[in-house]
């Protein structure tokens, strides 16, 4: 994945993402609004945009990274086309976890959460265990880019032997995103208490408004660029370290075969 040198991650380097988040962000916003036969529709679409969101900065790091990936060529159709093959296999992980959560004896509102697993990379949600939550699901979605940057289609088979392959650094990488995404919800909230304050006296209008999806956009690609840097970082090590091992691992293979032929 990531051979060259590796670059400044300059957030301005990923603008592209912002139309996606802000679509995302305004179907948030008339969802809670909407009739309920809209709401699934408009939350399918939520997870569309956010993952087309991280498709573009994933794509765009690994590129500043050093790194090779065939995600540039990929036409409006085919990225829209990719975004539903991956959203559907996680909204049925997603289904399959909260069931067994209720099964378990979890309660039921609390296990409804984890259906915000992927809407949460961009968007605040409730601190605790949901957060690692959305850190795992985090590391699964990246790996779905990476095999389709070199031209797999996503399967979870894929995805178990690459967590298999980088599981010391995806579990560090895991404990950076838990820790990130606890901050940046704690620090969101906070503000949007205080931004909520501000706009309650009725007298901003329309703009008080647009300073609401603003602030929430903001958040969005603070989060989305965060974590993709994360995950870039860490997979990029990951195979330093194996192809570190694997140099090793030949002269040793060599000397071995020698001494076995008497040479």
């Amino acid at each position: 994945m990531v051979k060259g040198p590796a670059t400044k991650f300059a957030p301005y380097l990923m603008l592209q993402t912002l139309p996606w988040l802000l679509l995302a962000t305004v179907l948030r916003l008339y969802m809670k609004a909407a009739p309920n036969v809209l709401v699934l529709p408009m939350f399918v679409l939520v997870q569309l945009s956010v993952f087309i969101a991280f498709l573009v900065a994933s794509e765009r790091m690994i590129k500043l990274s050093g790194g090779w990936t065939s995600l540039a060529g990929l036409t409006m159709g085919q990225r829209t086309r990719f975004a539903w093959q991956v959203i559907w296999r996680l909204l049925t992980v997603f289904l399959v976890t909260v069931v067994l959560a209720v099964a378990i004896g979890a309660n039921k509102h609390a296990a409804a959460t984890l259906w915000v697993g992927f809407d949460g990379l961009a968007f605040p949600w409730r601190q605790g265990a949901l957060q690692i939550w959305i850190a795992f699901i985090s590391i699964v979605t990246f790996i779905f880019v990476l095999e389709k940057g070199t031209g797999n289609e996503p399967s979870f088979r894929c995805v178990l032997k690459q967590l298999r392959t980088h599981r010391r650094t995806l579990l560090c990488s895991w404990v950076y995103l838990g820790l990130f995404l606890m901050a940046i919800t704690f620090v969101q909230s906070n503000l949007a208490f205080v931004l909520g304050l501000f706009l309650d006296n009725g007298e901003n209008g329309t703009v008080g408004a647009y300073l609401l999806i603003g602030f929430i956009v903001l958040f969005s690609y603070l989060r989305i660029w965060t974590i993709v840097a994360i995950l870039t970082y860490t997979i990029r090590a990951s195979y330093h370290r194996l192809g570190a091992q694997k140099v090793q691992t030949v002269p040793k293979a060599c000397h071995a075969v020698a001494e076995r032929r008497g040479d």
